[in-house]
């Protein structure tokens, strides 16, 4: 572990697991909202980058598979992924020679087939090298909580997976930030993780009738030999309790809510702190400052109010406390790359 990559040469990407890959040719700039979504109750992602700068990232679950390929312009820089967490706990295994990422404020490096096991509220960043290949595994709170749990099927079979399940299901405000490093003891031997990841591809793929019970006992297989020596030397990792996360969070809210221009001092005498340690406490959590924040929740509002209303663009720019035309205009262009009127055209259905 070290200090972050701050300072390296790489090109940004919009989020390691959303949708759709963005490959910008400068740091990509916009906001990714703070928690990256997985609707599926159990899903497998696989992430490769060729030496030529092309890769993929393909997503196999209960709803149909979606590959996505990208093009980093032939470049050799590393790709990372903005500072994210999830609404899942997400297994990780590297399947090249060595994978970086940035938990929290740590940097972390992983060999071939170790695996990484990160709760829901801790949050990570990705740094993918060329010939770089990962597997994901998407394991949603509900879907854990509905684990059978009679003699022989538990995934808490270790007090190690009890601690840490467990505390993360039970941390309903997400301020507990912590993870399982796992080390492969023996690269000499033919890893037997690499066949199951396979095996859950293939069951997801296919299709066929009970492959959801095929692929919960892949599962249960797959940390039968997490927690067995013989394979891996586990640890757990806490990296404690983060108290400024619920006042980063109530300034959010407010923000969220008001859905107009509000200023950090009038954050702050609603929640009874300093305007300057609200601020920086929400940079730490949301990777923006109060200001950014909000400009983005009054533009996206703004965007909204154009496409569904017939409200005039003065009367919604008037309504979100924009003083000045000409700034509103502005920002709404840097966030759509187009005048609020040309957007009007392409989505307003009133037209």
């Amino acid at each position: 572990m070290g200090n972050r990559y701050d300072d390296m040469d790489y090109i940004e990407i919009d989020s390691a697991t959303g949708p759709g890959v963005k490959i910008k040719d400068k740091v990509y700039t916009k906001f990714l909202p703070d928690t990256i979504i997985c609707n599926n109750p159990v899903e497998l992602q696989e992430f490769y980058y060729f030496p030529d700068g092309k890769g993929y990232r393909t997503a196999y679950s209960c709803r149909p598979t979606v590959s996505i390929n990208f093009n980093a312009a032939h470049t050799s820089l590393p790709l990372k992924s903005k500072l994210h967490k999830h609404n899942y706990f997400e297994l990780m295994l590297v399947a090249s020679d060595q994978f970086e990422m940035q938990i929290e404020s740590q940097l972390c490096k992983f060999d071939k087939w170790d695996i990484c096991i990160l709760n829901c509220s801790t949050r990570h960043s990705e740094l993918f090298k060329p010939e770089d290949k990962v597997f994901y595994l998407a394991l949603s709170p509900e879907y854990l909580l509905g684990w059978p749990q009679e003699e022989g099927m538990s995934l808490l079979h270790t007090l190690l997976f009890t601690k840490f399940f467990n505390k993360g299901l039970r941390d309903t405000l997400q301020q507990n930030k912590d993870y399982i490093a796992a080390k492969y003891t023996d690269r000499e031997v033919i890893h037997p993780l690499h066949g199951i990841m396979g095996d859950i591809r293939k069951e997801f793929e296919e299709k066929r009738p009970g492959y959801q019970l095929f692929i919960r006992g892949l599962i249960y297989r797959l940390f039968s030999i997490l927690a067995d020596p013989v394979y891996y030397k586990t640890e757990y990792v806490d990296l404690g309790f983060d108290d400024g996360f619920s006042l980063a969070l109530s300034a959010k809210q407010i923000l969220d809510k008001n859905k107009r221009k509000m200023t950090k001092l009038q954050i702050a005498e609603r929640l009874n702190y300093s305007s300057e340690y609200i601020n920086r406490v929400f940079k730490k959590h949301y990777g923006c400052t109060i200001p950014e924040y909000n400009k983005l929740v009054c533009i996206r509002h703004a965007a909204y109010l154009i496409s569904s209303t017939n409200q005039h663009i003065h009367e919604i720019c008037k309504k979100l406390g924009f003083t000045n035309r000409t700034h509103f205009y502005n920002l709404f262009e840097r966030e759509y790359g187009c005048t609020p009127s040309y957007y009007r055209e392409r989505n307003n259905k009133f037209i």
